[in-house]
């Protein structure tokens, strides 16, 4: 057999990132056979590392040589049924239009094309095409994405021209209740595990503050949240620090928003309260500690008596949030997620 030609410097380059993004295994391996001969590799070589036949080598090293072919041709079964300006029309339909059903999916196709797929041909198709089967991503229904993106403009410029002796905290309430949290996590498959429940519905209530910088946290117990508990805690928050200036950061809550507590922020000059839009949880970063909160106490776990539970969250917040310092300034952080709505419109039939 003839020697492969040497490839030039843009076909290596191709290759290389080729073998890396190619998630294809037959479009690995030739890729590999080519760039392993233009490496000086013998075709006896490469086949036993790739497990593959020394025929295959050859005949990869050929069509690459005569056509550049990097990939198997299509079984007659996966050539799509339809033409390309059909499955452009598909793709479009599919992306504004959200089935549940497969079978839903190659009804439609039956109906608008005169096209038959069967359940396991469109799966195959929908997978071809980037499609995925999973869950939109629930948000707020007021929310905003205007008045998010004009006090994340605010806060960026709040950081940008903070003075020496000024501190960020973001705050609020949290009420952790009294029942186990079922979560997913790895369960052999024909396994079923069970997660007792509580007929107790108890809570507690907490109020707290992170600063992010130093990872300073800062929370109290209250047999409510309300406005002089509130009031309460800013006067904690304000002797916990030596800091000349505090912006607070709090969500539009009663407890946050109100008579009492605007006339205490009137009679002070310490803290300074910038209020989040409505419905806006993302861009609080305190609600990322409140989330390892649950992970170390209510996850999968069930407590046999309140007086446990109650241990295990007060532990949490007085001795885990300083054990846990490094972890959670990898965690929680102000890179907030930016919301674009894009209703879900699902299909009728």
């Amino acid at each position: 057999m003839a020697p492969m030609k040497k490839l030039s410097n843009e076909q290596r380059a191709h290759l290389e990132k080729l073998v890396k993004k190619t998630r294809d295994v037959n479009e690995r391996n030739r890729v590999c056979v080519i760039l392993g001969r233009d490496d000086g590799h013998s075709p006896i070589e490469i086949a036993a590392i790739l497990r593959i036949s020394e025929s295959s080598v050859y005949d990869y090293q050929r069509e690459y040589d005569a056509r550049q072919k990097t990939i198997n041709d299509p079984h007659a079964g996966r050539v799509s049924k339809l033409a390309a300006r059909q499955e452009d029309e598909l793709k479009r339909h599919l992306s504004q239009t959200t089935y549940l059903k497969v079978s839903k999916i190659c009804f439609y196709v039956l109906e608008k094309y005169e096209v038959q797929y069967t359940v396991a041909g469109m799966r195959n198709w929908l997978r071809r095409n980037g499609f995925v089967y999973k869950h939109p991503i629930k948000v707020p229904g007021k929310l905003d994405p205007v008045k998010q993106a004009a006090f994340l403009n605010k806060y960026d410029e709040l950081k940008a021209n903070l003075k020496e002796g000024e501190k960020i905290f973001f705050g609020d309430a949290v009420h952790p209740e009294y029942q186990s949290q079922s979560v997913a996590g790895w369960i052999l498959k024909n396994e079923v595990k069970t997660l007792g429940t509580t007929a107790r519905q108890e809570r507690l209530h907490f109020i707290g503050a992170i600063e992010l910088t130093e990872m300073q946290v800062l929370t109290k117990e209250y047999n409510t949240v309300n406005a002089a508990n509130m009031i309460d805690f800013l006067n904690m928050l304000a002797d916990s620090t030596d800091a000349k200036r505090i912006h607070l950061i709090l969500d539009n809550g009663s407890s946050n928003k109100n008579k009492e507590v605007q006339k205490y922020l009137e009679s002070q000059t310490k803290i300074q309260i910038h209020y989040l839009p409505p419905y806006s949880p993302n861009l609080n970063a305190i609600e990322r500690l409140w989330k390892v909160m649950r992970e170390y106490t209510t996850y999968n776990k069930i407590y046999s008596q309140f007086k446990d539970f109650t241990e295990k969250i007060r532990d949490f917040f007085t001795t885990s949030v300083v054990n846990l310092k490094e972890m959670l300034k990898k965690r929680i952080n102000d890179n907030f997620q930016k919301i674009e709505i894009n209703p879900l419109q699902t299909s009728t039939c």
